[in-house]
């Protein structure tokens, strides 16, 4: 792989897909499966049709879209790092909802599926972690089908400046302290989520890479104080 962010961080989550769902639990204090219900919510998934998820690390998301498919639904998961996705497969077998699901490993900016399969494409907390994320999105349009959503999640830096100033010391202070009382694979893992974080794009250029790739109505609603922002835009 010639890419080296790409190298990167498929090197960096490889070393920790057992742990990751904690790690996320950590980092997002338990508000995650609130973001993702909201996800779920906005995506409006046919239960009769494709669904994906890209980066999907290991399936959380896709499992909450895999229990609202029917028997012709199906959830496709695709992400950079073959550990995550056995991590997803193994999670979703235990569910029961493995027959409803399908693991893809590959690229964001280099989705190997046709113009338009797709009732709906989300990305979660994962488009800062992508080489291209214009591509990415274009990507995501290119395979959703007319009238279907595309659907951002990511993490924002909070406009509120006291709070910020607190968010900022968890990120780059506590965060770090914590990975480093556990291992080197999580202070790394750690490390880079704080610096990731604070490099983030806003919500209104996430929507505006949207709007360049042809989806209508393109917006972003804040969450939990601006911790995170959710984008979306509806394929024309």
């Amino acid at each position: 792989m010639r890419d080296h962010k790409a190298h990167y961080v498929r090197s960096l989550f490889s070393r920790i897909p057992a742990e990751y769902d904690t790690l996320l639990g950590l980092l997002t204090i338990g508000q995650d499966r609130r973001w993702r219900a909201l996800v779920v919510k906005k995506a409006n998934p046919d239960p009769d049709g494709f669904t994906l998820d890209v980066a999907t690390g290991t399936g959380l998301l896709a499992s909450e879209f895999a229990e609202l498919m029917r028997p012709n639904g199906l959830v496709v998961g695709v992400d950079l790092t073959p550990s995550m996705l056995q991590t997803a497969k193994h999670r979703l077998k235990a569910t029961g909802l493995h027959d409803r699901t399908t693991w893809v490993l590959a690229r964001a900016e280099n989705l190997p599926f046709k113009e338009g399969c797709f009732a709906s494409a989300t990305i979660s907390l994962a488009l800062r972690n992508v080489s291209d994320a214009s591509r990415t999105i274009g990507e995501m349009a290119r395979v959703t089908r007319l009238g279907g959503v595309v659907v951002s999640l990511d993490f924002a830096r909070p406009r509120n400046r006291l709070f910020r100033l607190f968010y900022y010391d968890y990120l780059l202070g506590l965060f770090p302290l914590l990975g480093r009382m556990v291992s080197k694979a999580w202070a790394a893992t750690l490390s880079y989520l704080g610096r990731s974080i604070l490099k983030s794009r806003t919500g209104e250029q996430i929507a505006e890479l949207m709007s360049e790739q042809g989806l209508g109505d393109a917006r972003s609603v804040g969450l939990t104080m601006g911790v995170v922002c959710l984008v979306y835009g509806k394929k024309r």
